[in-house]
């Protein structure tokens, strides 16, 4: 049937009537994704890490990007104590974040495999049921320990650019790690004075890349792990071969770019907004990073998003689950950044190029963005987002 208008509900169920929600999911299915994995591997959203046995008495601490991240870094320790506390911990209803954290606890508990969310700070919550475990101050900083342990091991140093070039300077060869697929192939820096441009070593390894972009070349920003000589740095990384320069034999016709912290475009001279995104994701401060964006910031995040299928991302913006998805979409207007310092809901247009999950074309649509926050203390999300 054809319509003039899809519409992108981001609102919560308590918002709209369950009438609204089902004619939008009607209305959208143009823009569903008809397969994620092919264009960036991004996967559907669980709440949590999926449980896996844990012997009794044991602790076993799990931390990853995303949930549907298949790098992860894992910790199993004894403390009975600890073990006590959170069998003896009465759930409290409490204000959980809107993202589950990228850290789950698992243990035992008389057969019964436990499965738990911890913060950074050691906070331990029942992702199921939305609530709070309060713990003993000694079982939680002895936690707190765990957590910031494992946590350094599986994330990667956020160095600015200036000082991660002198890291890796020119020719110096390096491991790179795909936070999301854990795929892993050598590269070289060949040039770049404002960021790091990099060849793959081999055949081998250009191969490698091509794998982790479903295999095909694209410009889609990814967060990566950059390791040398004892060193692991949180970058961000496209998979397109550009440019000159080459290494005879490894079937890349050029180079791709790797990102780091402050590190600007060859050609605008400016900060690319979804680099640094993916750098502060190879950092485990994905969360921390957007909560502190103003609303302009936070639309790009979204747009970039929605433009790799990126759910997880679409989560962070949003605070909400979500299954949207379309081929392509980027940002063409620019934005008149009024001063919101003082409101608390804030709406505004942008003009994208966009194409449809099932559509070949691009076109032109406008996008009219509602945001809101508790309090002007409190962080931006996006409601909701109507295209035109």
């Amino acid at each position: 049937m054809p319509y003039d208008k899809e519409e992108v509900s981001l609102l919560s169920s308590r918002k709209r009537s369950k009438l609204r929600l089902l004619f939008l999911t009607f209305l959208l299915t143009p823009l569903l994704s008809q397969g994620i994995n092919s264009r960036s591997q991004a996967q559907h959203m669980e709440p949590l890490h999926q449980a896996t046995a844990v012997e009794t008495g044991t602790i076993q601490l799990q931390v990853k990007a995303s949930p549907g991240a298949l790098y992860q870094t894992e910790l199993s320790f004894v403390n009975k104590a600890l073990q006590r506390a959170l069998e003896e911990g009465t759930a409290a209803d409490a204000s959980l974040e809107a993202i589950p954290p990228d850290t789950t606890l698992t243990y035992d508990k008389k057969g019964q495999t436990i499965l738990l969310g911890v913060t950074p700070n050691g906070e331990v919550v029942d992702w199921t049921s939305k609530q709070h475990i309060p713990l003993p101050k000694s079982a939680q900083e002895s936690l707190h320990m765990q957590v910031q342990t494992l946590r350094a091991k599986h994330y990667g140093e956020m160095l600015p650019w200036e000082e991660a070039s002198l890291v890796l300077p020119k020719f110096s060869s390096f491991t790179v790690v795909d936070v999301m697929s854990g795929l892993s192939f050598e590269g070289q820096r060949r040039a770049g004075s404002h960021h790091a441009d990099v060849q793959p070593l081999t055949k081998t390894d250009s191969a490698t890349l091509k794998s982790i972009y479903g295999g095909q070349w694209s410009w889609d920003r990814r967060a990566v792990l950059v390791k040398l000589n004892g060193r692991t740095l949180a970058a961000s990384m496209h998979g397109m071969p550009h440019g000159g320069d080459g290494i005879p034999g490894n079937d890349f016709n050029g180079h791709f770019c790797i990102h780091f912290l402050g590190s600007v475009t060859h050609g605008s001279r400016s900060v690319d907004p979804a680099h640094q995104v993916m750098v502060h994701r190879a950092a485990g401060l994905l969360t921390d990073y957007v909560s502190k964006l103003s609303p302009w910031a936070l639309i790009d995040v979204w747009i970039s998003a929605a433009h790799q299928g990126d759910l997880q991302l679409l989560q962070v913006t949003t605070g909400q689950e979500q299954a949207m998805h379309v081929r392509s979409m980027r940002r063409l207007s620019k934005f008149k950044e009024l001063d919101t310092s003082q409101l608390l809901q804030f709406d505004t247009a942008v003009d994208v190029t966009m194409t449809a999950a099932k559509a070949s074309a691009v076109s032109s649509r406008r996008v009219l963005f509602h945001l809101e926050r508790a309090s002007v203390q409190d962080r931006w999300y996006i409601r909701s987002a109507e295209i035109q």
